[in-house]
C-alpha cells in the first residue's frame, strides 16, 4: 500500500519535471529563431509556426522571457526580438571562449591579403553563428552577412567544414534534427553528409552558396587540441572572383590562418 501510494506521489512529480524541462527546451528554441531573425523581428503566430507550438504556448513563453528581458517587444508593433538582457549574459561567454579576439588579427591580415569578404563562424546548438568577418576592399563586396546571423548547421559552407570534424553522434543528430529546416533552402541530409567526406578529404569545402545567388564560399575549420571544430573561416566572394584556377592560391592562405588561431587557443590555454 505504501509503495503505491509513494509510486502515485511520484507520477505528478515526474509529469512536472518533464513538463519544465520541455518548457526550457521550447524557450531555447524561441531565442535562437529570434536570435537568426531579421532585425525588425518575428510576430508570435510567425515563431509559434516556426516552432510548431499553440498560440497560447508560444505567448506564455515570450511573455516570460519578456519579463526577464531576454526578449523586447519591437516599440510601436507586436513583433519580438532578442532583447537587451541576452547581450549582457553573452558577456561572459565571451570572455571563456576568447576565439573572436583570438582570431581578429589574422582576420585582418586575411581581408587585407586576399581582398574578399572574410568571416569567421562558430557551431552554437544546431546552428552555425558568424561571430566575425571582414569586409574586403575589392570592389564587389559582400556585405549582407552580418554578425549574429545564425544558419542551420549544414546549410552555410563553413557549417559544413565544421561538421565534419564534430562525432559522428552529433552529426547524425544534427542531420535527424534540421532535414526539416533544409527544405527551405533545398538542401538535404544526403547532400550535406556528401560534403563531409569532402571536407575531411581535401581539409577545405568550395561550393556555391545555397542563400545568395552568384556567390561562391571557401572555407576551412578551426580545430582545437581535441581535434573539435570550434570555428570555420570563409571568403565569400561573387562566383566571378573565386573560379577553381584561384582555389590553390586562398587555400593555403585559410589553412595557415586556421592553423594560427588554433595555435593561439591552445597557448591561451595553457597559460590559463
Amino acid at each position: 500500500m505504501t509503495m503505491q501510494t509513494d509510486l502515485e506521489a511520484e507520477a505528478p512529480r515526474k509529469r512536472r519535471d518533464e513538463s519544465g524541462t520541455q518548457c526550457i527546451h521550447r524557450s531555447l528554441g524561441v531565442m535562437r529563431l529570434l536570435a537568426s531573425s531579421a532585425r525588425e523581428g518575428l510576430k508570435l503566430v510567425d515563431i509559434a509556426a516556426a516552432l510548431d507550438l499553440s498560440h497560447p504556448t508560444a505567448h506564455r513563453i515570450l511573455k516570460a522571457l519578456e519579463e526577464e528581458g531576454v526578449v523586447e517587444r519591437v516599440q510601436g508593433s507586436r513583433r519580438y526580438t532578442v532583447g537587451a538582457e541576452a547581450a549582457w549574459l553573452g558577456l561572459a561567454a565571451t570572455e571563456r571562449f576568447p576565439i573572436t579576439a583570438v582570431a581578429a588579427p589574422v582576420l585582418d591580415q586575411l581581408s587585407a591579403s586576399i581582398r574578399d569578404s572574410v568571416f569567421l563562424a562558430v557551431p552554437s546548438h544546431n546552428d552555425s553563428v558568424y561571430a566575425d568577418r571582414r569586409v574586403g576592399t575589392f570592389p564587389v563586396r559582400v556585405t549582407t552577412l552580418s554578425v549574429g546571423a545564425r544558419r542551420p548547421l549544414g546549410i552555410s559552407v563553413a557549417g559544413r567544414a565544421m561538421m565534419a570534424f564534430m562525432p559522428q553522434r552529433k552529426i547524425d543528430a544534427v542531420l535527424t534534427q534540421n532535414s526539416a529546416r533544409y527544405e527551405p533552402y533545398k538542401m538535404t541530409p544526403e547532400r550535406v553528409q556528401a560534403n563531409l567526406e569532402d571536407v575531411r578529404r581535401q581539409g577545405y569545402l568550395c561550393a556555391d552558396s545555397v542563400t545568395a545567388q552568384d556567390r561562391r564560399a571557401i572555407s576551412v575549420p578551426v580545430l582545437n587540441m581535441a581535434g573539435n571544430p570550434v570555428a570555420a573561416i570563409s571568403v565569400i566572394a561573387p562566383i566571378s572572383r573565386l573560379p577553381e584556377a584561384r582555389w590553390p592560391q586562398i587555400v593555403p592562405t585559410l589553412r595557415a590562418a586556421a592553423q594560427e588561431i588554433s595555435r593561439d587557443l591552445v597557448q591561451r590555454a595553457i597559460a590559463a
